[in-house]
């Protein structure tokens, strides 16, 4: 049993995308760089003559994105479609399976080209069956604008952004940001003093220089960047920089508003004018993307927008969303994507670029013979 992956080819052509098949063999540590050293444990990996650390593509977000930057200017409009094996390893499953998706790049229209690229993931889904399908919704730049305005420190605010779109992670991460201080005093209390209140940047690069002096690359699976984040987060513990009963009364709050779009913006507004937090902005921009999805017919009825949902990748840059099948495995997306600005700038790009796709899992449809 196969999908038939034609119809969908057809779709995605003539939504103006160009079928690109970029290596299956990929330098291991621009996977390791932009997703943190936990995705090791799932890659396949090899090692190159040179020692370089190689791996088996596990997606192909990163893959299509490096074909962008070696092929022209990165501002520029470009879309890409592509259906091809990716390698994983996932416990009960096949560690190969096959993806299908699309990647727009360069497009300054964010609104619209955001409900241009749902309205295309839903119309794939539609190619494979799944009716009546449950599309969530997100927007990471909402959560960091709440515990931004909730003046959390530095460290703890990265802890939570990276926490963010893990339900259990978050729950635990809030838990020890609300911990105060930390019962006795650590082997390096004294070096966890000097760093409060430094510069984040600069002492952020004291503690890579040191580990590096050290020869240290990465402990427990942490990098060096990581194990810094960390030795900050323990200054910001240590200093009384944890959240108190109000903040995290405040993201609990929020993190529970959920429904159609037009209601969690009215939720959302008057969470904000009780919590007393400027957040005018990014709530005008979650009303003008959804007035962009109205235009572009998407049905709000379809729609279940929720302040807790993010993707897990940390490119994720704003809007993110899936589609679930009703009929199929609970907890599994039969499509994933979203907004990611910040990607391209990790990759090499001198700024910021639009972009925004979505990856189909075909090993999660309705097959035919």
């Amino acid at each position: 049993m196969t999908v038939d992956t034609g119809p969908l080819r057809i779709l995605l052509s003539e939504a103006g995308y160009r079928f690109v098949d970029p290596p299956i063999l990929s330098d291991a540590a621009v996977f390791l760089e932009v997703a943190g050293e936990d995705l090791r444990r799932r890659l396949y990996m090899t090692s190159g003559p040179d020692g370089r650390e190689l791996c088996l593509r596990p997606e192909f977000t990163i893959p299509v994105c490096l074909h962008h930057l070696a092929s022209g200017d990165a501002h520029r409009v470009a879309d890409y479609a592509y259906i091809g094996p990716v390698f994983r390893h996932r416990a009960g499953a096949s560690g190969e399976f096959h993806q299908a998706g699309v990647e727009s790049f360069g497009r300054t229209d964010r609104v619209t080209a955001d409900g241009d690229v749902l309205a295309l993931a839903i119309d794939a889904a539609n190619l494979y069956g799944v009716a009546n399908a449950d599309v969530r919704i997100g927007d990471s730049l909402l959560f960091s604008a709440v515990i931004d305005a909730l003046g959390i420190a530095p460290g703890w605010k990265r802890r939570l952004s990276r926490a963010f779109g893990d339900p259990a992670r978050l729950a635990a991460a809030v838990e020890r940001v609300s911990g105060g201080t930390a019962a006795g005093a650590p082997a390096h209390a004294g070096f966890l003093a000097a760093l409060d209140g430094t510069d984040h940047a600069a002492a952020h690069r004291i503690v890579e220089d040191l580990l590096a002096i050290a020869g240290i690359r990465s402990v427990g699976g942490r990098t060096a960047g990581e194990i810094a984040d960390r030795f900050l987060e323990q200054s910001s513990l240590a200093a009384g920089g944890g959240l108190d009963a109000r903040a995290r009364s405040a993201i609990e709050r929020f993190l529970a508003i959920e429904g159609r779009p037009d209601s969690a913006l009215a939720a959302l507004r008057s969470f904000a004018a009780e919590e007393k937090l400027e957040i005018a902005g990014v709530l005008d921009a979650f009303e003008k993307r959804s007035e962009g999805l109205a235009r572009r017919g998407i049905d709000f009825s379809r729609l279940h927008f929720s302040a807790g949902f993010g993707r897990r990748l940390d490119y994720y840059s704003g809007f993110v969303f899936e589609i679930h099948d009703p009929e199929g495995t609970a907890g599994q997306p039969v499509i994933g994507g979203g907004r990611y600005d910040r990607l391209l700038p990790a990759l090499g790009a001198r700024t910021s670029v639009p972009a925004v796709g979505f990856a189909l899992w075909l090993d999660r449809v309705k097959v035919t013979s």
